[in-house]
């Protein structure tokens, strides 16, 4: 029961979070503007068991501070998990929500700004995801991609393809670079032209060569 008085339908909510999962993330999406599944992570990650799933409350009337705390002890917590599984990549864990009400969303946006500069320090990203969120598709601007029936937040490790999102800043990029760097390089395997037009432009932005 949460402080309102009405009760969080648990099994519920965890069947609507594994559909999502199952049925829009882990799947292909005509307007994703790229082939495979929105988040290629997902599928393996669940079938060697290194997906967790939590759930936070965050009662009648939830503050900015009392969101981004969720956020940023849901790093803590990912930390001190114990993981199943070899694989660090394949390491994602969700935070589900569910009486974060359709209007407090903006809360779980503005948690996730000010606190991705803690978790990209750690080589991790962190996603919000909800009915409202307008985080849109890397390769189509029009399509607002980051939609969840309940609301939730995605934690996993910084990936080849998050350059879209690691190229805003200095930092960022500097964190990326640390870790792919060495896929840019002459003698590698052809890669998508467009993450190789990114990775080069934020070099020149950033000053790492001319």
């Amino acid at each position: 029961m949460n402080s309102t008085g009405s009760v969080v339908d648990f099994e519920s909510v965890l069947e609507s979070v594994d559909l999502w999962l199952t049925d829009y993330i882990a799947t292909s999406h005509p307007e994703i503007g790229r082939m495979g599944p929105i988040c290629p992570f997902v599928a393996p990650s669940r079938k060697n068991r290194t997906m967790e799933i939590r759930i936070r409350l965050v009662g009648h009337a939830p503050t900015p501070d009392l969101v981004e705390e969720i956020v940023r002890s849901s790093l803590h917590e990912y930390s001190l998990t114990s993981w199943q599984g070899r694989n660090p990549m394949l390491r994602a864990m969700v935070v589900v929500l569910p009486d974060l009400h359709s209007e407090d969303t903006e809360l779980l946006d503005k948690a996730q700004e000010r606190v991705k500069d803690d978790y990209v320090a750690q080589g991790l990203m962190v996603g919000q995801f909800h009915e409202n969120c307008d985080v849109r598709a890397a390769r189509n601007p029009q399509f607002a991609v980051s939609k969840a029936p309940v609301p939730v937040i995605a934690i996993r490790s910084i990936a080849l393809h998050d350059i879209f999102f690691l190229s805003e800043r200095a930092e960022w990029f500097q964190k990326y670079r640390e870790k792919f760097g060495k896929f840019f390089g002459p003698q590698t395997a052809p890669m998508d032209a467009i993450l190789v037009e990114r990775y080069r432009k934020s070099e020149r932005d950033y000053g790492y060569r001319d």
